[in-house]
């Protein structure tokens, strides 16, 4: 599977993607290639266009670091800190034409531990959860598995950026 990943290549979360990727054995997106299957957003700072997330054969994941629906934004772990929330939670979505809103891929729930800053809780328990999750779905895609849980809009909650 050719996987395209989208960000900013000196961020912690592509580089961890990215290594991901390559250890399953997949390739990762370059000019060589004219297609990809793929394509992975493991921080994305601006909104896709629609035909950025629709190019991939089998569409586009976006990582969010809360349970989507609810804490979608831009600065969902500290609003998690600033409201004192007991868990977060490491999400891959479908891309679509809104805002932190396609249908959930993988979700894995975090106990948020307030004896680490947002940042340092982000590198240490969030990051690695955006691993295994990401994991979960190249392997789902890859076996003909295209896992797609819509969002339930009723709980849905946005958060402006801090």
């Amino acid at each position: 599977m050719i996987v395209k990943i989208l960000g900013e290549p000196d961020t912690a979360a592509y580089q961890a993607a990215k290594a991901k990727i390559m250890k399953l054995g997949h390739a990762v997106w370059n000019n060589q290639y004219f297609y990809c299957d793929l394509a992975v957003a493991p921080l994305l700072t601006k909104k896709l266009s629609n035909d950025e997330f629709g190019d991939p054969i089998h569409g586009t994941l976006i990582f969010h670091p809360s349970p989507l629906p609810y804490g979608r934004g831009a600065s969902s772990i500290r609003w998690a800190y600033k409201r004192k929330e007991p868990i977060t939670a490491a999400t891959w979505f479908w891309a679509n034409d809104r805002l932190d809103a396609g249908d959930i891929c993988e979700s894995e729930v975090l106990k948020i531990d307030y004896g680490l800053s947002p940042r340092e809780f982000y590198e240490a328990h969030v990051l690695p959860a955006m691993v295994r999750g990401l994991e979960r779905c190249l392997n789902g895609v890859q076996s003909g598995f295209k896992r797609s849980v819509p969002q339930v809009e009723a709980y849905a909650t946005y958060d402006p950026k801090l």
